[in-house]
């Protein structure tokens, strides 16, 4: 059952986000593809629970300039797409594996450079930008929202990715969509349990 805003990521509300993730019937993608990981840092910021983003440089290899969640290609050394996700997150940001909290594992999907994607939940603690050791050649700024601001209708908006109608989230410096707005948008319903508002497509 949906449930309200929390004022906080205390335990209870963190443990009952890994026990929804324990519950959750995954859709998986199989087959012999390049595979990536990442992580979706639950945080505090000014006292608030909030998301950390990352946007990416504009020469980077993929999805320049775009806002994205700390992660990348599965490396032949990592165990699993956890320890991708948490590795990539320290290169990253600077955020130790041992700083985070794993809350669970969501749904795999697919980027449009046809690499398969495993995001990873977890909660990261308290997070000042200023703070954060940022990687320059792959990350231009890190920043937050709030969990108000991401579930604000009036900043929710309904954008068309081919025959799909696809989040884009407005709150803060730069745009949420593509790829990230729509992982953020499963773990705010299917990982946080929140109620969002329908997406409308008026086009």
């Amino acid at each position: 059952m949906p449930i309200a805003l929390p004022s906080s990521f205390d335990d209870a509300f963190l443990g009952a986000v890994e026990a929804r993730l324990r519950g959750l019937s995954r859709r998986l993608i199989g087959g012999d593809l390049r595979r990536a990981a990442v992580v979706v840092p639950l945080c505090h910021a000014g006292r608030l629970p909030a998301v950390l983003f990352t946007k990416r440089t504009e020469t980077v290899g993929t999805h320049k300039g775009q806002v994205s969640f700390p992660g990348g290609r599965s490396d032949p050394d990592d165990v699993d797409a956890t320890a991708t996700a948490l590795r990539e997150l320290h290169e990253e940001v600077g955020i130790r594996p041992d700083q985070v909290r794993v809350l669970g594992v969501l749904h795999d999907v697919m980027a449009i450079t046809g690499v398969a994607v495993t995001p990873i939940v977890g909660y990261v603690g308290d997070v000042d930008i200023a703070s954060l050791r940022i990687s320059r050649h792959e990350i231009d700024e890190a920043f937050t929202l709030s969990l108000g601001e991401l579930v604000d209708p009036a900043h929710r908006l309904p954008q068309r990715l081919g025959s799909r109608i696809a989040p884009l989230f407005s709150a803060g410096p730069h745009p949420v969509w593509g790829l990230t707005g729509w992982i953020l948008d499963e773990v705010l319903r299917e990982g946080l349990g929140l109620t969002l508002t329908p997406l409308l497509d008026d086009t």
